[in-house]
């Protein structure tokens, strides 16, 4: 998830369910302590707070549903967010003391991909773990889009430690072309705030929409039957709204609450990408499952990344219990991972391939009504 904008300061630890285990891990080892330990990294207040609230909530939904099972970690549950949004300070500080606790065995975090930046060197050079619920930049697994390079500058060990649960900016911009087709468009407009994020997922949505045979073209001005964007909130966003009646653009608008409240009439013409689901796609039988669960715990319905802060406990869990015969070293938690294949769970069944990404390519498609986002279309990559 790209950065929003956030206030105020908090930090909170929680300490749930702890379970016995034999043998706990630091720097791949084992040591003589009996319970295991993973740290989760979200923002718990400011504008995104509801989606690492939700992020928390899930996760402890995962905890109590795996209580009993025989092999679980306690979860500690930090705040990663500063005066303005996500801290470097305090992402930093969440990653060291993770990665110092010799019992600590996985790290689930960040939400966003800038915040990831800053934990995943610290937790990979300690050979820690990290799966994330919301992090979908290209750049934390591959330096570059289609390269199988480790990205050494975010894993300077040389050697993969990071996962994720949700489709990758790659995945979203190829949901949008193929959208952009189903909406009867021959040819888009494409722009991109010029920021490294807004230029890569215009690259992919263009290269997608052409082998759509939609033709592209660049810029904020044009006759097209829709604009696509890339970037998140500000000048360009709607500049290129208030220039096109159709305009798709990704979760980097639909995150921002503040944005979309401000739209007024031209709220009609945007439409937006979600790398998460809608909690109404969720499959049966463990998505509605858990949306019921959630439901009965909170008294509320889900967010779009409850589920995904669900599924990267969860996975943790199960990975905790393939290793649980080697002791859950760090290093046979990193191995186990990678050996992720066809796992059944409330986002759907998927595997984890050998750059770390999810192979589910299940997306969601909103519109913005009343300054709200609406789930309007289930989107897939190609």
């Amino acid at each position: 998830m790209p950065g929003v904008r956030m206030r105020g300061r908090a930090c909170i630890a929680v300490l749930l369910i702890a379970a016995a285990l034999g043998g706990c891990a630091a720097e791949g080892g084992e040591d003589t302590r009996t319970e295991l330990t993973t740290y989760v990294s979200a923002p718990l207040h400011g504008p995104a707070g509801a989606y690492g609230r939700a992020i928390r909530e899930g996760a402890e939904l995962a905890a109590r549903d795996a209580s009993g099972s025989g092999a679980s970690t306690s979860f500690r549950f930090l705040d990663d967010a500063g005066r303005e949004g996500w801290s470097p300070v305090v992402v930093g500080e969440n990653a060291r003391r993770a990665t110092s606790d010799s019992a600590t065995v996985a790290y689930i975090g960040e939400l966003e991909s800038g915040a990831t930046r800053t934990s995943l060197p610290i937790t990979n050079e300690a050979r820690l773990l990290q799966v994330s619920p919301g992090s979908t930049a290209t750049d934390l697994v591959s330096p570059f889009p289609g390269s199988a390079d480790v990205p050494e500058n975010v894993q300077p060990s040389g050697e993969r430690s990071f996962g994720r649960v949700i489709p990758d900016d790659e995945a979203q911009a190829e949901a949008g072309a193929a959208w952009a087709k189903d909406l009867g468009a021959h040819t888009v407009l494409a722009a991109s705030d010029g920021s490294r994020f807004g230029d890569e997922i215009v690259d992919e949505f263009s290269r997608q929409a052409e082998n759509e045979g939609i033709s592209v073209r660049r810029g904020f001005r044009g006759d097209a039957d829709l604009a696509y964007y890339g970037g998140v909130a500000g000048d360009a966003a709607l500049s290129i709204l208030r220039s096109s009646d159709t305009v798709i653009a990704t979760d980097a608008l639909l995150n921002d609450q503040e944005f979309l409240a401000g739209l007024g009439p031209i709220e009609s013409r945007l439409r937006l990408t979600s790398a998460a689901q809608d909690r109404s796609q969720l499959p049966a039988p463990l998505g509605p499952r858990f949306v019921r669960r959630y439901r009965e715990r909170y008294g509320r319905s889900p967010d779009r990344y409850a589920a995904y802060g669900y599924e990267a406990a969860a996975l943790v869990l199960d990975l905790v219990a393939r290793t649980s015969e080697e002791g859950s070293t760090r290093t046979a938690m990193v191995d186990e991972l990678f050996a992720t294949r066809n796992r059944e769970s409330v986002l759907g069944t998927y595997s984890i391939d050998e750059l770390g990404n999810t192979t589910l390519d299940r997306l969601a498609g909103y519109r913005v009504r009343d300054g709200r986002p609406v789930f309007d279309a289930a989107l897939s990559a190609p």
